[in-house]
Order: structure tokens, then C-alpha cells, then sequence
């Protein structure tokens, strides 16, 4: 199985669970058997990307969600920052917070910063006098 059949089928198997639907459910709604949903879940045959983007209607995705990794670290920012969007009011709430206190931290250390190579240039100033 190729790293793309793998990752599809992982995706499959994962939202599924997720959503806590049955195999039967994304069949009926995707127009096919059961079985032969459970065959194109476990990569026993390679669906066509209609049949793909069928079965992402059914199970009310994007299409390009099967094929991405569900690891939170290897998605981009702007992935993030949609799923930061998904959150619940206190979680985002939360994440608000912290971003907050990284942006104010960051400012700190660059405002200790300049000020420490104006010390330090004072100093230099001091010895050479």
C-alpha cells in the first residue's frame, strides 16, 4: 500500500470513529455496499476520486481532509488557525490568553534587548574614554 493509500485509509478509519459512524452509514450515503465501502476503507481496492468525493459528502468533510495528516504538527498555521476557529468559546478563550502573553513576552525580550546593547555600548563608551 502506497503512503497516500495508507494515509486515505487512515483518514477513513479515524474520521469515522471520530464522528461515530457506522461503515453502513457513509455506504447508504454514498450510494454504495457496505462491503464494498469496507474494502475501499481498508484498501483492498483504490476507489476513483469520485468515489472519494463522494464518500467526503457523505461524511460532510472536505475533500482534501482525507488526504491530509492528522498529526496537529505538521498542519500549517492557517490550519491552526482554523482549527483554533472550531474551538469551544472558553478553549479559544485560552489560546487567546496565551497567545497574548507570547506576544507581550516577545515584546519584553526586545525592549531588553535593545536596551542591553545601549548598556553595553555605554560601557564600550566608558572604557575607550
Amino acid at each position: 500500500m502506497s503512503p497516500i493509500q495508507q494515509l486515505l485509509s487512515d483518514n477513513l478509519k479515524a474520521i469515522r470513529k471520530e464522528k461515530k459512524i457506522s461503515q453502513q452509514y457513509i455506504a447508504d450515503r454514498s450510494d454504495m455496499l457496505a462491503s464494498t465501502y469496507n474494502r475501499i476503507e481498508n484498501m483492498k481496492v483504490s476507489p476513483s476520486i469520485e468515489t472519494i468525493e463522494r464518500i467526503a459528502n457523505a461524511i460532510d468533510i472536505p475533500l482534501a481532509e482525507l488526504f491530509q495528516s492528522r498529526e496537529i504538527s505538521d498542519k500549517s498555521v492557517t490550519q491552526k488557525l482554523e482549527m483554533i476557529n472550531n474551538l469551544s468559546d472558553y478553549n479559544k478563550s485560552v489560546v487567546e490568553i496565551l497567545l497574548d502573553s507570547i506576544i507581550e513576552k516577545d515584546k519584553l525580550e526586545k525592549t531588553q534587548e535593545v536596551k542591553m546593547k545601549k548598556r553595553l555600548a555605554d560601557l564600550d563608551k566608558a572604557r575607550k574614554k
